[in-house]
């Protein structure tokens, strides 16, 4: 009888703790989609994307979005340099390498980045084919308005301007919602979505960068399978989304220091206001009500003592 208690009291112990570990990442998750914009980072306006209804030479002014590198699960290669490189996690993969997520290498040949889920490595490749690791500071997730979700597949549109994707799913993590294109300007650190609003897409439509214009002003597309070239301005520098606090978000915890002078004078007035005559009358009219509740108390008990 002891055994079956204990047996049923263990079972009973790992059914909720697996419940807690199934709910443990969700959470954790939902922390990262929603957590503030960094301070190092800045978010710029949506950029416009438009559909081009003629080019002509679209092969010689397009660079694949892989800049002639290519992998494989472990190993990345520069077949113009002769470069393999084997490392000890395994890289982004789909089979396709001209189109794929995996790797990208700079337009000067220099940075080579590698995606592994949502971890990208930046290498710098020396001029004698050797390389080492360097430090790589990129947004993890899409910070702006709306339904957030995590920035994947980086690869380089110029040598210091980056586009990445990201699927955009509903709470339960597999329904895709929307799929988006983001610009990461390293120079300004500033983040910004491609508004993709004229291509009409729906709302499951694939949509993947397989190519960037040399003049960076044209990006052609893989929509659903099907190639579309489109304009869209990545040279210029982001503009910066400048947004305003909101004063019905202002709480007693508010930085003194960070405080708007706008906000600063408000809240001055309202301690003013406060402090003075009509406020302070309620206060006393509850005191007077306490006073008078107490001693009746006291004498109904002192009343019934006396009886008795």
């Amino acid at each position: 009888m002891n055994k079956n208690y204990l047996y049923i009291v263990f079972t009973a112990f790992l059914l909720n703790n697996s419940s807690v570990w199934a709910m443990e990442k969700p959470d954790q998750m939902t922390q990262e989609l929603n957590a503030q914009v960094p301070e190092w980072l800045s978010l710029g306006t949506p950029i416009k994307v438009e559909p081009v209804k003629s080019v002509t030479g679209v092969e010689e002014i397009f660079r694949t979005r892989s800049g002639g590198a290519t992998n494989s699960r472990n190993r990345v290669q520069i077949p113009s340099r002769g470069i393999q490189i084997e490392l000890d996690y395994e890289i982004d993969w789909t089979g396709n390498n001209e189109a794929g997520t995996g790797v990208s290498l700079s337009p000067d040949g220099k940075r080579l980045v590698v995606n592994s889920g949502p971890i990208s490595h930046l290498y710098e490749i020396e001029p004698d084919g050797s390389h080492r690791e360097a430090m790589l500071q990129l947004p993890h997730v899409t910070y702006d308005s709306g339904i957030k979700g995590y920035l994947r597949g980086w690869s380089w549109a110029d040598d210091q301007t980056l586009i990445a994707q990201a699927e955009i799913t509903d709470e339960s993590g597999h329904k895709i919602i929307e799929n988006r294109i983001y610009v990461f300007h390293m120079k300004d650190r500033a983040l910004s979505r491609l508004d993709l609003s004229a291509l009409n897409l729906l709302a499951n439509d694939s949509i993947e960068v397989v190519g960037i214009g040399n003049d960076l002003n044209q990006l052609k597309l893989s929509v659903g399978g099907a190639l579309v070239v489109a304009k869209a301005d990545l040279k210029s520098p982001p503009k910066i989304e400048i947004k305003k606090p909101n004063p019905q978000s202002v709480s007693a915890s508010f930085d003194a220091d960070k405080q708007l002078p706008g906000i600063q004078a408000h809240l001055d007035l309202v301690a003013q206001s406060t402090s003075e005559g009509p406020a302070v009358k309620p206060t006393w009219s509850i005191i007077a009500v306490l006073i008078v509740a107490t001693f009746c108390l006291f004498w109904l008990l002192k009343n019934r003592r006396s009886k008795v």
